[in-house]
């Protein structure tokens, strides 16, 4: 298994995800830092981006899947991100942070976050 990871930090996404209606059909802010464990050995020698995680495509990847996704929950999105980064990318591991910008929750000016985890 690679010990070596890269990391894509402070992805912005507009996703469908809450329990009010509102959110499901307008979307809101979400943050998403993602660490990507796999082999770049092949990538060192030969300086070939096939041979990495394309850190652009990935982004775009997230970015447009949430166009067309809608759930209630950030465990339920969480779980989808992680099994699109292992269709896509096929990682040995993964660790996503996935956060939600400012909840509408009366009171509450902060934002609500869920760490994930995937091994091989």
């Amino acid at each position: 298994m690679g010990k070596d990871y890269i990391k894509i930090e402070n992805i912005d996404i507009w996703a469908r995800v809450g329990v009010l209606k509102h959110e499901r059909i307008t979307g809101q802010l979400f943050k998403l830092d993602v660490v990507l464990w796999s082999d770049f050995d092949s990538c060192v020698e030969e300086d070939d981006l096939s041979q990495t995680i394309d850190y652009s495509i990935l982004v775009d990847l997230i970015r447009s899947h949430a166009e067309r996704f809608s759930c209630y929950t950030i465990e339920k999105y969480s779980n989808v991100i992680i099994n699109l980064l292992i269709e896509s990318f096929n990682p040995d591991r993964i660790k996503i942070i996935l956060m939600k910008c400012h909840p509408p929750i009366n009171g509450f000016n902060g934002n609500v976050s869920i760490t994930r985890f995937y091994k091989k």
